[in-house]
């Protein structure tokens, strides 16, 4: 009988890496309620008990898991203005859904009903810091004049994440650079120009 080589003693840091990316890869194939530690392990070629040295739960480790495939930036673009700031933080947004770390993230979404506290863990790790970078931009935006001081609140934010999210699940596919452009001139830009 041969041994799986992904047994074998990895370094602490690659055997997370495989466990969070078994994570990711478990979840877009089953769904948040049928993955199971059990599952992750194998797929990672790691003992259950490797996986509960690292992560108490399996939410602990959904949560990790998607927070490491979705890295934050250090701090967002400062293109000079503000919607060029928007222009590329959707754009990296936009990216990010079409890969599989957001698949998973609609998946976590979906099942907000039945586990908001996963869904609730995943808007505080991962969404609401997408958001301060946006919410950063636009007091940018307020200090350079290029905006009014009331229009730095979370409503253009919400409406550029909704416009992804919604040109996602209707199509499928992340929106382009076209797409993008024209959420942000038909409905972020107008809201923020509002008087």
């Amino acid at each position: 009988m041969t041994k799986d080589p992904r047994r074998a003693r990895r370094p602490s840091e690659a055997l997370r890496r495989d466990i969070q990316q078994a994570m990711i890869d478990e979840l877009v194939e089953h769904g948040y309620g049928e993955v199971s530690i059990e599952g992750v392990a194998a797929r990672a070629g790691a003992a259950k008990t490797s996986v509960y040295r690292y992560w108490a739960t399996k939410e602990e480790l959904v949560i990790d898991a998607l927070a490491n495939a979705l890295p934050l930036p250090d701090r967002g673009p400062s293109t000079g203005s503000v919607r060029g700031d928007f222009a590329v933080m959707m754009s990296l947004m936009a990216q990010s859904l079409g890969g599989l770390a957001g698949q998973v993230l609609l998946t976590v979404a979906a099942e907000r009903r039945r586990h908001p506290e996963v869904a609730e863990a995943v808007m505080e790790r991962v969404v609401r810091p997408r958001q301060r970078l946006m919410l950063e931009a636009l007091d940018r935006a307020v200090a350079r004049g290029e905006i009014p001081a009331e229009a730095a609140r979370a409503l253009p934010v919400q409406v550029a994440g909704s416009l992804l999210l919604q040109h996602f699940m209707h199509t499928g596919t992340p929106p382009g650079p076209d797409e993008i452009d024209d959420y942000l001139d038909r409905a972020v830009m107008p809201v923020l120009n509002r008087k």
